[in-house]
């Protein structure tokens, strides 16, 4: 979240139009405070406006404050889907996600994130 906070305005901007948006941070780097922060700049910046989803990943800090509950705090009604996974990140379950493929997250069903394009070429 630390990098991403600063490609959200200026010359290097990130498009996040109707994208999913994942944000995920080591904690011994960016205590809590500092992730409050990091999502206000995005809120003031319009990223939350834009979005279509938000997949949060790992984030441990020894204070047990999880990166979740520094979400609902800040986006406080949010108009979009919110899924949780610990396995990507920098902990040590890893998931691959492909960037720029169509996905969508259904909250309803099990699987919570689907690939709607194929990635893997055969």
């Amino acid at each position: 979240m630390s990098l991403f906070s600063n490609l959200i305005t200026g010359k290097y901007m990130v498009d996040v139009q109707d994208k999913i948006l994942f944000i995920e941070d080591l904690g011994f780097e960016s205590p809590p405070g500092m992730i409050s922060n990091y999502l206000y700049k995005m809120k003031q910046n319009g990223v939350f406006n834009k979005i279509k989803g938000l997949w949060i990943g790992n984030y441990e800090h020894e204070s047990g404050i999880t990166l979740e509950k520094i979400v609902m705090d800040t986006l406080e009604k949010p108009k979009f889907p919110i899924i949780k996974s610990d396995n990507f990140g920098h902990g040590e379950l890893k998931t691959v996600i492909p960037i720029g493929i169509k996905a969508r997250i259904d909250t309803k069903e099990k699987e919570l994130i689907k690939l709607v394009e194929n990635c893997v070429e055969s």
